[in-house]
């Protein structure tokens, strides 16, 4: 790796996590797996492969009503932040549209990206318009959401860019990423939930997360780390 994906540094410092290889820049304070697979390859993986079985099908309901209350916390921070009940929102990787399925019920008007292919016919099986990539969305919406989405992301420069042509002036972007820099995360290492190396690709803190997007010309509101869900 030449340079950083979040700030273009050069200066790394190498970094082991179990067996797992990490490059850690020193300027944005993020790391980076050693070897990043291509975007090319993630997109025909999570777009062909990621496919739910019958099982996972039949369990899904029972899962949506599991997370439920964590859906109402998060669409409770739309309201937090001022948007309005008819509101435009796109969910980027919006999996089964767990969250813009309850956002709806709040007066809220919805789209979602994602690439799967079963998760968006499942979407659509519920009334909820869902595309394939960002490249099918027309127009501009008031609020964009990732709700743990960009660690997936080997290019994040470009997903933000993209968010910020998709949003409107003042529009909101409101991003969740397991935080690298978290007590658990220290203290676990390896045997921390969210260290994912086969999925997640870059391991974000507080400061790398702000950096990137103030890069593109968000300005900060907020960025808080939240204890965990262990309910």
């Amino acid at each position: 790796m030449n340079s950083c994906p979040i700030c273009n540094g050069t200066i790394f410092e190498p970094t082991k996590i179990g067996f797992t290889q990490l490059h850690h820049c020193t300027t944005c304070n993020v790391h980076v797996l050693e070897q990043l697979p291509q975007q090319e390859e993630l997109e025909s993986y999570y777009s062909a492969e990621y496919i739910m079985s019958e099982a996972e099908t039949l369990a899904s309901e029972h899962r949506r009503i599991f997370r439920m209350p964590e859906q109402y916390w998060l669409v409770s921070q739309l309201e937090e932040y001022g948007l309005s009940s008819d509101a435009t929102i796109l969910d980027i990787g919006c999996d089964k549209g767990y969250f813009i399925d309850q956002a709806r019920r709040f007066g809220y008007q919805v789209q979602g990206v994602e690439p799967s292919y079963t998760a968006r016919s499942y979407c659509e099986k519920a009334g909820i318009q869902v595309y394939a990539s960002m490249n099918e969305i027309d127009g501009k919406f008031d609020a964009i959401t990732m709700w743990h989405v960009l660690e997936h992301f080997t290019n994040p420069q470009g997903l933000i860019s993209e968010c910020a042509n998709k949003l409107r002036t003042d529009g909101l972007l409101f991003i969740r990423v397991p935080d690298f820099e978290s007590r658990w995360s220290k203290l676990l290492r390896s045997y921390w939930i969210w260290f994912q190396p086969k999925n997640h690709y870059i391991h974000y803190s507080k400061s790398s997360l702000t950096i990137l997007v103030e890069h593109h010309g968000f300005e900060t509101i907020k960025c808080m780390s939240r204890k965990p869900n262990n309910s």
